[in-house]
């Protein structure tokens, strides 16, 4: 599957099972951020086909650049299932799971970019939406609109973030952890 729909994906884990912050970053690294090893092999196929063939689909398609890492392959159970155990919890099996599963279903049943898997992708946008909306009509005690209930979801994402990169930033500043 494309990457948004493993983010999508991946979310709607998070929202479905309550997960606290480390148990989310825990099922993005494994449900989402494992396809990073794809740079590597457009840096092969950039080198192979020049930059102007990097933007034809068909020809990364059919290209015999190795696109996945170990963490695309079954075997990588003995890497994922010890980082289970440090989470303790089954997170990141359940995400590297489903990624493998998502993987598999669209070059075997669905096709790359094909209508179902943007059916599928417009499906999970409307769950999240929907799960956003009973959260917060819950703890604010009032019917929210489904346009503030996806501003609020955009407000979260950007403290989100912004605070992800502010921690990073004050940790590269300060390295405290090496005191």
């Amino acid at each position: 599957m494309i990457a948004l729909a493993h983010l999508l994906v991946v979310l709607v884990l998070i929202k479905l099972f309550r997960l606290d912050r480390t148990e989310a970053f825990a099922a993005l690294l494994f449900g989402v951020f494992i396809d990073l090893d794809h740079i590597f092999g457009m840096v092969d196929f950039v080198k192979a086909q020049g930059v102007t063939g990097a933007l034809d689909l068909e020809a990364a398609l059919s290209s015999d650049i190795q696109w996945k890492s170990l963490l695309h392959n079954p075997i990588a159970a003995m890497i994922i299932a010890p980082a289970s155990v440090g989470f303790r919890n089954a997170v990141p099996l359940l995400a590297w799971g489903l990624h493998l599963a998502m993987d598999w279903v669209q070059i075997e049943v669905l096709g790359v970019l094909s209508a179902p898997e943007m059916v599928l992708i417009a499906a999970l946008v409307g769950a999240l939406v929907l799960m956003e909306k009973r959260d917060l009509d819950s703890s604010t005690g009032r019917t929210n609109s489904y346009p503030a209930v996806v501003g609020h979801m955009f407000r979260q994402a950007e403290d989100e973030v912004s605070g992800f990169f502010g921690r990073v930033k004050r940790t590269l500043v300060s390295p405290s952890i090496f005191s």
